[in-house]
C-alpha cells in the first residue's frame, strides 16, 4: 500500500515537469544526478569530483592516484562516516548497564540529489550498528540495519515530502527517522500561507521486521491534520486531529488479536517573552476496540510548562500537568496531578547548582487508592572552560505515601561523577581518552517499621581510549 501510494506520490511530483524546459541542454542527466555514471579516466585525473551541490567529493582530489575505470558504478557521491559512542558513566548503575551506555560503531552513508531543484530532491540514507557486546543469541545482522529514502521538495510556499524506510530492533538512535523494528513510510504536505501553515501527514508502518514468531506484530495506519496560526508578535497556537488504526496479530503472518481504532485533538499555544518563554497543550483521546471484552477508553490532559529568566544567573522552569483516563466499562478512573519546579543557578562560568522539587498524586477513584510522591533534588555541575576536567555531584531525597498501607518508603540517592581528560598524559592518537569514576549510594528507609533497613554503594572506574 505505502509503496504503491510512494510511486503516484512521484509520479504526480514529476509530471509538471515533463515539458520543453525540463529537458533542456543544460539539465544534467539522470544517471549523472544519481551518481551511477563511471567517469571516464581522464575526467576522474584532471579535477576533483563535485556533487550536484556544487562540494567537492572527498573520495577524488588532486592526491588521489588515478585507476582504471572498471565500468562499475561510482560511489563518490555519498558521504560516509563512522561514529564511536563514547562510554558514559552518568546513566549506568552496573556494568551490563555501562554497556548499553556506549560502546558501540555506527556506521553511515547519505547521499542528497537535487533532480529538478528545490522542486524535488532526493535523499538516500543507510546505517548500520556494529555493537560492543554481542549476544549469543541467533540475532540476525540485518536487526542492526537501516535505510530510507527520501523525496522532498519545494515550489512556492508549498512543501512536501514522502519516505519509505527500514530501521531494524538493534538500530539504536540514527540519522534516519524511521523508528526502531519498524518498516514502512509516511507522506507529508504543507502550505505556508501569511500567518497560517496547514499540514496533512499519512503514515503506516509495521513492526517486528524480522518476523520474530515469539513476538507480536502490528500494523498501523496514522492520519495527522494540523494548523498552525503564527501572527507575528503574538503567540503561536497550533490545532491538529489524529486518526490511528492499529492490527495488532499475535506473531507475522498470525491472527488478528486485537484491532483498536484511536481518535486525538490537541491544542498547543507557545509564548516567547524577554523575561521567558512558555507551552501549554492540552488533548482529547479516544480508543476503541473491536474486541467487546476491551471497550473503548476516554483520555484527557493539559500541561503547562515554561522557562522563566528572572535574574541574570537564575532560570527558573516550573511545570504541572493533568491527567484523567476512564473506560466504558467503569473499570478504571485514573487521575494524575504533577507539579515540578527546577531552578539553575550559574555560580560561575564552570559551576552550576540546579535545586528542584516534584510532587506527584495517583488517584485511583475505581478503587479508592491515592498515592503521592515528593522529591527534592540538589545537583553540582563543574565544567571545565577547556573540557578538560567534568565533575557531578547529584542528591536526591523521594518519599511514597500510600492510603491504603502505613508503610511510607523513603529513598535517598547520592551520586558523584569524575571525568577527566588524560591525553595530555597518555599521548596517543584517540579522538577520546579519558578516565571516569564513580560512586553511588542508594539507601531505602521505612519509618514505620522496625525492619532492616537496605542500602548499597557501588563505585565504577573506566578508562575509556576510543579511536
Amino acid at each position: 500500500m505505502v509503496r504503491t501510494v510512494l510511486w503516484l506520490i512521484v509520479g504526480s511530483l514529476l509530471l509538471p515537469f515533463v515539458s520543453g524546459s525540463a529537458f533542456s541542454a543544460d539539465l544534467i542527466p539522470l544517471v549523472d544526478r544519481l551518481g551511477l555514471r563511471t567517469s571516464p579516466h581522464s575526467n576522474a585525473c584532471s579535477s576533483p569530483s563535485s556533487s550536484s551541490l556544487g562540494h567537492s567529493s572527498p573520495f577524488f582530489s588532486q592526491s588521489t592516484p588515478c585507476t582504471d575505470s572498471t565500468g562499475e558504478y561510482s560511489l563518490t557521491r555519498f558521504n560516509f562516516t563512522q561514529k564511536r559512542e563514547p562510554f558514559n558513566l552518568q546513566g549506568a548503575r552496573d556494568m551490563p548497564s555501562l554497556v548499553r551506555q556506549g560502546g558501540s560503531s555506527l556506521y553511515e552513508a547519505s547521499n542528497d540529489i537535487s533532480l529538478f531543484h528545490e522542486a524535488l530532491t532526493a535523499g538516500i540514507q543507510m546505517v548500520y550498528r556494529d555493537p560492543w557486546e554481542r549476544d549469543n543469541g541467533a540475532t540476525p545482522s540485518t536487526n542492526r540495519m537501516g535505510a530510507q529514502i527520501v523525496l522532498k521538495g519545494k515550489t512556492g510556499s508549498m512543501k512536501y515530502q514522502a519516505q519509505y524506510g527500514y530501521s531494524g530492533l538493534g538500530t539504536g538512535n540514527t540519522s534516519i527517522t524511521t523508528p526502531n523494528d519498524r518498516v514502512g513510510g509516511k507522506l507529508a504536505w504543507e502550505w505556508d500561507f501569511p500567518f497560517v501553515t496547514p499540514k496533512i501527514e499519512f503514515s503506516r508502518f509495521t513492526s517486528n521486521v524480522e518476523g520474530d514468531l515469539s513476538r507480536s506484530q502490528t500494523v498501523a495506519n496514522q492520519q495527522k491534520f494540523s494548523l498552525l496560526l503564527a501572527p507575528p508578535n503574538w503567540p503561536s497556537l497550533s490545532l491538529g486531529y489524529a486518526r490511528q488504526q492499529t492490527d495488532i496479530f499475535t506473531r507475522p503472518e498470525g491472527p488478528l488479536s486485537d484491532a483498536i481504532s484511536t481518535e486525538s485533538v490537541s491544542a498547543n499555544l507557545s509564548f516567547l517573552h524577554s523575561a521567558g518563554k512558555g507551552d501549554w497543550s492540552s488533548y482529547y483521546k479516544t480508543s476503541q476496540s473491536e474486541f467487546v471484552d476491551n471497550g473503548s477508553e476516554e483520555e484527557i490532559g493539559t500541561r503547562m510548562s515554561g522557562t522563566l529568566n528572572l535574574l541574570e544567573p537564575v532560570d527558573l522552569t516550573p511545570q504541572w500537568g493533568f491527567t484523567r483516563r476512564v473506560n466504558s466499562r467503569g473499570t478504571m478512573a485514573n487521575d494524575r496531578f504533577f507539579a515540578k519546579l527546577g531552578s539553575s543557578f550559574r555560580v560561575s562560568p564552570t559551576s552550576t547548582l540546579k535545586p528542584g522539587v516534584e510532587f506527584a498524586r495517583d488517584l485511583n477513584r475505581y478503587a479508592a487508592l491515592r498515592t503521592d510522591t515528593l522529591a527534592a533534588k540538589l545537583g553540582y555541575a563543574y565544567l571545565a572552560m577547556d573540557d578538560s576536567l567534568y565533575v557531578n555531584l547529584l542528591g536526591q531525597y523521594i518519599l511514597n505515601q500510600c492510603s491504603n498501607t502505613p508503610v511510607n518508603p523513603q529513598i535517598y540517592d547520592v551520586s558523584l561523577l569524575f571525568k577527566k581528560d588524560v591525553r595530555n598524559y597518555l599521548h596517543l592518537n584517540h579522538r577520546q581518552q579519558t578516565l571516569s569514576l564513580k560512586i553511588a549510594h542508594n539507601q531505602q528507609m521505612n519509618t514505620s517499621s522496625s525492619q532492616t533497613q537496605y542500602g548499597q554503594t557501588s563505585a565504577m572506574l573506566l578508562v575509556s581510549i576510543i579511536p
